[in-house]
């Protein structure tokens, strides 16, 4: 959805206006709503129906709206109903139903997708044990990462550090410690009292309290040298809007004003976000000579390509745009000055959509190597609509890159399986995700004994098992990649 003018979609999140002409592919008209009237409940769920329709890339397996219905589906709130009628559409398409990928979200939600703006603590858990003889009897709940202006942030809460105790009581891995979890990060009580054990044992009693504050993109970066090697190492978290932009510069032009010849960036948690981002983040590390080359082509289904959008012509913004694969069509342009030949990302099965994106783009172009867990697989993305109070993202476009990769829906393999060592600090050496790298790095090859990589895989076997258990958090979390331009 590129042209030479460009307008943030984030700039035309305005009151929606409901209409009944609509499209279902490039020739027949959508059967309208029996009626213009209703209430704001049932002018919401009929545009959830509506927009979607228009642009969801599998927009043919939706029924017209009268075998549809959009007013049947109910909840406790617009809100829940809303996303029940979202719910409904994603079961039309097995990939969207497996992965829960199209959403619904209030404008305050959607708002902070873009720019990393939150209330809350500010840092976010996994459980794992690394216990290899008892795993299930040494379950605990790790600190994966602190946005560095949040209150836990400021308070010193640290990576590798697991919660103990909450308000006194203790954390396992069974429901009663999970639903407490989720009632004290996501529910509307705003303090708590933690314990938390450190990596020597030792513990820390910190009282946290929700606070607003920007997370930062970047969460860390260093240089490691070993010899003639100078290995650039930076933690992304999430590809956030002009915020994320100005960390990536900054990180860069430090790595370049230090000399960095090899590169390793850590996405295991990245769950994706901005394109226009990801094309930053693309220039900063690719070679010289892929400027001017395609990095990727978004397509759109048939309708839209057609010109046939009317509702969404009706939006502010969209009037002039086209979704012409010529017109949508990304081509390098180097940033920076960091010159690679090659790259090694650290993954895992969170690293999701945008920075999948990344890595996808890359490979025609340079040596991308990839440690950790296979990816999430999420080829596909959205750009966000506003409809009175909320905002949905409908799945509605896929990325080509230069090559024609494309349906990566089962993620990325790794050409180094490594668990993630979420008990250690960034920059340790000895994490096994980041060791693995810099051993390829410091002897070209990622060889270890066969006893340390059956305890490898052994270790990566059990944190697989507890996913389901953190999956019920991660739920809480974006995963998607969004345009927020067009063109």
């Amino acid at each position: 959805m590129r042209r030479q003018i460009l307008l943030p979609i984030a700039a035309l999140f305005l009151l929606a206006l409901v209409s009944s002409c609509k499209k279902s592919d490039s020739s027949a008209p959508v059967t309208p709503p029996p009626t213009q009237t209703g209430t704001q409940l049932d002018l919401l769920r009929d545009s959830v129906y509506l927009y979607s329709k228009e642009v969801y890339l599998w927009h043919e397996v939706i029924p017209s709206y009268a075998v549809f219905n959009p007013r049947q589906y109910t909840g406790s709130t617009d809100l829940a109903a809303a996303q029940n009628v979202m719910a409904a559409i994603r079961t039309l398409q097995p990939q969207d139903n497996k992965h829960s990928y199209s959403f619904v979200t209030t404008q305050a939600g959607s708002d902070a997708i873009q720019t990393g703006g939150n209330t809350d603590y500010g840092f976010f858990i996994k459980s794992a044990s690394l216990d290899k003889s008892a795993p299930y009897d040494s379950v605990y709940w790790y600190v994966e990462y602190v946005y560095k202006n949040a209150p836990a942030g400021v308070a010193g809460v640290q990576r590798g550090w697991y919660i103990s105790k909450i308000n006194n009581t203790a954390i396992t891995n069974d429901n009663a410690s999970v639903a407490l979890l989720n009632d004290v990060f996501f529910g509307s009580g705003s303090s708590a009292a933690f314990t938390f054990t450190k990596p020597d044992g030792s513990t820390a009693n910190i009282n946290l309290s929700k606070g607003s504050y920007t997370a930062n993109s970047v969460l860390y970066t260093d240089v490691i040298t070993e010899g003639a090697k100078k290995t650039g190492y930076m933690v992304f978290n999430q590809f956030f809007g002009t915020n994320s932009q100005t960390e990536l510069n900054n990180a860069f032009t430090d790595f370049a004003a230090k000399g960095i010849n090899e590169l390793v960036v850590d996405l295991r948690y990245n769950h994706g976000g901005s394109t226009e981002t990801q094309n930053l983040l693309a220039n900063l590390i690719a070679p010289s000579a892929a400027s001017g080359k395609t990095m990727y082509t978004y397509v759109f289904n048939d309708s839209l390509v057609a010109g046939k959008f009317p509702l969404l012509k009706r939006k502010p913004g969209f009037g002039n745009v086209s979704f012409q694969a010529a017109i949508n069509t990304v081509n390098y342009a180097k940033a920076g000055n960091v010159a690679l030949s090659r790259v090694f990302f650290i993954v895992t099965g969170e690293t999701a959509s945008a920075s999948e994106l990344l890595i996808n783009n890359l490979r025609p172009y340079m040596d991308v190597k990839l440690v950790g867990d296979t990816t999430y697989g999420k080829p596909v993305g959205f750009f966000p609509i506003s409809l009175f109070n909320y905002a949905i993202y409908p799945i509605s476009f896929k990325t080509v890159n230069s090559a024609g990769s494309a349906e990566y829906y089962d993620g990325f393999v790794p050409d180094k399986v490594a668990p993630d060592g979420v008990n250690r600090n960034w920059g340790d050496k000895e994490e096994p995700s980041l060791a693995a790298a810099l051993k390829y790095i410091s002897t070209g090859s990622f060889r270890v004994s066969a006893a340390a990589d059956e305890q490898n895989q052994r270790l990566l076997s059990i944190q697989k098992q507890f996913e389901p258990l953190n999956s019920r958090l991660y739920e809480q979390k974006f995963t998607g990649m969004y345009v927020n331009h067009v063109r």
